[in-house]
């Protein structure tokens, strides 16, 4: 049973990607076209912000968002150490320094009494990854920006299609990113990423950043980058961007199947109150987990983790020696089970069992 099963989810929309493709070929326009255009108003009216821009990857749109909002050298950026390392690397791409903060052990989300605590003279942003489209208390940390003049980034990568207290994530901070690469829940053949923001002068900067700095002039105004989302994929993400509702509903369904399962017997990583996660991942908490994945693997389910290396962890920064207590107890003991759209409840049932079978062992 694979964890993901792209092939199977790309081969039953292989008709209508064909009839895009033709359609862009047809046009004879390849970047900055209609499809793009036509992206870029759906995604803003899903997300209920004034400006998105495409580009090249989830990882770009974190640094085009913070280089958009002024974050630069001699800046620091708090974000969380359990996160993909995209995240970190972003903000060094900046030009700022990362600096890391502890997550939450109920949500595996930033602490806000963490970041409030790392705040230094020198801190502009809070990067806030909203971890397998779970979110903190996102008015603690509204309140804390507003308090010290903080800019609110969101790393809504895994998170489109989840709210809190009912207003799309990606709609609260200065700026957010998104991902589309083929995993996600909203998924191009490749990378690809966005960029929104409410703030009119971000996007102007957005606009320009992300073609080597040119205004509607022609002229190059600021040093920028080569981060475009082509007319192809963003044909294709528009043509999924109509079923991502039904999808993120039947995530949720798989999810709720899982919560009664294992309630009780099973350590869930749950949202915090207030967050309708739009459920990327389901993942679980066990000081057993490789033996359970072991055992799952065997019967032929396959698992995965994430994060196996919290990013204080990684060769590149572990000479900085930090500890993060809660983000490493979560990367030894999480599990991310099967929890993609096209998963039967009959595959479902077999991991729940097995689960079990192994929990109880």
């Amino acid at each position: 049973m694979p964890f993901y099963d792209v092939a199977r989810i790309a081969d039953g929309r292989a008709d209508d990607r064909c009839a895009d493709l033709r359609r862009v070929l047809a046009s004879g326009r390849f970047v900055f076209g209609p499809e793009l255009a036509g992206f870029e108003r759906e995604l803003a009216r899903l997300v209920g912000v004034e400006h998105a821009f495409g580009v090249k990857s989830g990882t770009d749109a974190i640094i085009l968002g913070l280089e958009a909002l002024g974050i630069g050298p001699g800046d620091e950026v708090i974000t969380t150490p359990f996160t993909y390392i995209a995240t970190v690397e972003a903000i060094v791409r900046t030009g700022a320094v990362p600096v890391l903060a502890d997550v939450a052990p109920a949500t595996l989300c930033l602490d806000p009494d963490a970041c409030a605590a790392a705040v230094t003279p020198r801190t502009r942003a809070v990067v806030l990854v909203h971890l397998f489209g779970h979110c903190g208390n996102l008015d603690r940390f509204l309140a804390l920006c507003r308090e010290r003049d903080l800019l609110l980034f969101e790393d809504a990568a895994q998170a489109l299609g989840s709210t809190w207290q009912d207003r799309p994530l990606g709609s609260f901070g200065a700026a957010a990113s998104f991902s589309f690469y083929p995993t996600k829940n909203l998924a191009a053949l490749g990378d690809a990423g966005a960029v929104v923001t409410p703030n009119p002068a971000a996007a102007e900067r957005l606009a320009q950043l992300r073609r080597h700095g040119r205004d509607d002039s022609g002229r190059h105004v600021r040093w920028g980058w080569n981060s475009r989302l082509d007319e192809i994929q963003a044909a294709f993400l528009r043509r999924a961007l109509p079923g991502l509702a039904a999808d993120t509903a039947r995530r949720r369904a798989l999810a709720a199947r899982y919560d009664a399962a294992f309630d009780g017997v099973v350590t869930v990583l749950q949202p915090a109150p207030g967050c309708d996660s739009c459920r990327h991942q389901y993942a679980i908490l066990t000081p057993e987990r490789d033996r359970l994945r072991a055992f799952l693997a065997e019967r032929g389910v396959e698992t995965a983790c994430y994060y196996p290396t919290p990013v204080h962890r990684e060769p590149v920064l572990a000479r900085a020696g930090l500890t993060f207590r809660n983000a490493e107890r979560a990367a030894r003991e999480i599990l991310n089970l099967p929890i993609r759209p096209s998963l039967a409840d009959t595959e479902q049932d077999l991991v729940i069992e097995l689960v079990l079978e192994s929990v109880r062992e």
